[in-house]
């Protein structure tokens, strides 16, 4: 008699409710003989299982019958605990009640030596609230609806059945079979405008295939970029140890491997001038060449940055021109309307810049061009759907070395 066929035939009946003597048999393998033998051993063990005859009989525990604590070693229930307490915060599932039952039962409490967040900074209620949305429509298999924007910026109505969420690279995925392709799809969850959970239903769960990138892999580039020793703080929030070389000036090199697709350049151009491409020198020319349309569509143009709603009017003449008369912050380039400018020592308000940049004739935080893009960004990006923080790093980056600020500072 194997103690683990008796351990998983209560784990099958709590989980079916009830199974039929032949279904089980065929599960492990013995005759029906067997398993009514299994069924009277757990009987005598003290487990309330019990077996009924006829076409719809079959073997099932007592209602409310609850699986001892026992059950589970001192290690087993460790790492359950610890399973829970890494979904802390996991957007509203409600690992916490379950976490509190589970220690109170186990009579154990772990150290609180762990704590996985995968929401973003300053992630606002309505995202959190569309996480439970779909978390329960999953759950009840109710059919959603909503409006989809594609990476090309194509909206779309969609109809799916909802079939599990994935959190991959940086961002959440909900993978459900798309009624109006007649397939499985994978939705970005950022992407997902106006979701409704509508009354209808869908009879069995789903099986969806394991998530992959769309439109096949892209190939394998292998970058060498140089930082200047400003930039360090990003070099390390987002490369490995391993990749990174300290030189003896400071600067810092780096050699990475990326999918060589569009986002590649989007993300070299949002590392601004701090970075040096060494190579591949095709690389390193298409930025370049990237980087100029960007200035000629600029040049002697208003610029629009779109961050913050404002129009800002480039240097049209030599490099020490004058921006006294721009109308926003010559820091962050924010709108510099009159509440909102900082003062001069002597308490005057300030011609260039903003209250939360410049009070009494000084900065009020002291930071690099790169530090104060990397701020700006996620709230630019916000205030623009369908642009990513790259696509606003990147764009800030062409912009913000012509502010007052920056000039001077790289004069």
């Amino acid at each position: 008699m194997s103690q683990a066929r008796l351990f998983e035939m209560v784990y099958l009946l709590l989980e079916k409710g009830k199974m039929s003597a032949s279904e089980l048999a065929e599960r492990f393998e013995v005759s029906v003989r067997t398993v009514y033998r299994d069924v009277d051993a757990l009987s005598a063990a003290g487990v309330p299982v019990y077996a009924t005859p006829g076409r719809k009989g079959g073997v099932a525990l007592m209602d409310h019958y609850v699986l001892s604590k026992a059950a589970l070693s001192d290690e087993e229930q460790a790492q359950l605990l610890t399973a829970l307490k890494s979904l802390s915060g996991d957007s509203g599932l409600g690992s916490a009640e379950t976490l509190s039952k589970l220690s109170a039962l186990f009579r154990r409490s772990e150290p609180d030596w762990l704590q996985v967040d995968l929401s973003h900074w300053g992630s606002s209620a309505e995202a959190n609230a569309k996480f439970q949305k779909l978390k329960e429509a999953i759950l009840s298999r109710r059919v959603i609806s909503f409006t989809y924007v594609s990476s090309y910026g194509e909206k779309t109505g969609r109809e799916v059945l909802p079939a599990r969420l994935v959190f991959k690279g940086q961002a959440w995925y909900l993978q459900g079979l798309c009624l109006d392709r007649q397939d499985y799809r994978t939705f970005r969850l950022s992407r997902m405008l106006e979701l409704t959970v509508t009354e209808r239903t869908f009879p069995t769960p789903l099986s969806p295939p394991p998530i992959q990138d769309s439109g096949g892999s892209p190939p394998i580039v292998s970058l060498r970029l140089r930082f200047s020793s400003a930039t360090a703080y990003r070099v390390y929030d987002e490369f490995e140890e391993g990749e990174i070389s300290l030189l003896p000036d400071g600067s810092l090199e780096v050699s990475v491997s990326f999918p060589e697709d569009g986002w590649i350049y989007g993300y070299l151009l949002s590392l601004g001038p701090q970075v040096t491409i060494l190579s591949p020198e095709r690389i390193r020319r298409r930025v370049g060449e990237i980087a100029e349309e960007i200035f000629k569509k600029y040049e002697n143009h208003d610029i629009e940055c779109q961050g913050f709603g404002v129009t800002m009017e480039t240097s049209q003449t030599k490099e020490d021109a004058t921006m006294k008369d721009q109308t926003f912050c010559q820091s962050c380039a924010m709108p510099l309307s009159d509440d909102l400018r900082g003062t001069e020592v002597d308490g005057s308000p300030s011609p260039h810049y903003c209250k939360y940049c410049y009070e009494k004739g000084k900065f009020t935080g002291d930071m690099t061009m790169e530090e104060m893009i990397a701020f700006c960004a996620g709230p630019m990006a916000q205030a623009n759907p369908g642009m990513t923080v790259e696509q606003a790093r990147a764009q800030m980056g062409t912009f913000f070395p012509q502010l007052l600020r920056w000039k001077k500072e790289g004069a």
